[in-house]
């Protein structure tokens, strides 16, 4: 049994990787803002657990916002076994969606798919009083949701 959660830990890890290749980014424009989102670095620890870096950035006439991080996937640790976040989603009439891995750093929370290649990544923040006067969107809304699809 160990060695059948070890083998399908490495199955997740390596399919990710493989969507993974090079540095994938991703661009949406919404309202006049442009929003650019690179992945990099894609690295899996000892424990199986993925990680890579990010750097996100917004612009338009007069402003520029640009947050840089490490994004590690959201795990738990059982009876010594490393299990991933993993989520199955819905769309609003209860059909079931691909499912996705979240990942997280800071206050920022990323998704990728699970399966597959790289079709569509979100990019959630909660933006710090500095980063909200540097940003493109309305200053009183300090929370950030960009969905990034190929």
């Amino acid at each position: 049994m160990h060695n059948k959660v070890i083998f399908a830990a490495l199955l997740l890890c390596s399919s990710l990787s493989q969507a993974f290749d090079g540095a994938p980014s991703f661009t949406a424009k919404r309202a006049g803002i442009e929003h650019t989102l690179k992945l990099s670095q894609w690295k899996v620890d000892g424990k199986g657990v993925p990680s890579f870096d990010y750097v996100y950035e917004q612009q338009a006439a007069g402003c520029r916002l640009k947050v840089v991080g490490r994004a590690t996937a959201g795990f738990e640790e059982k009876g010594g076994k490393v299990v991933l976040d993993v989520f199955n989603p819905e769309d609003g009439k209860g059909k079931a969606l691909p499912q996705i891995l979240m990942f997280y750093d800071d206050t920022v929370t990323l998704t990728l798919p699970l399966k597959g290649t790289l079709q569509q990544v979100s990019f959630d923040d909660e933006l710090t009083d500095a980063q909200l006067r540097g940003s493109c969107g309305k200053k009183s809304d300090a929370k950030l949701s960009v969905l990034f699809r190929q």
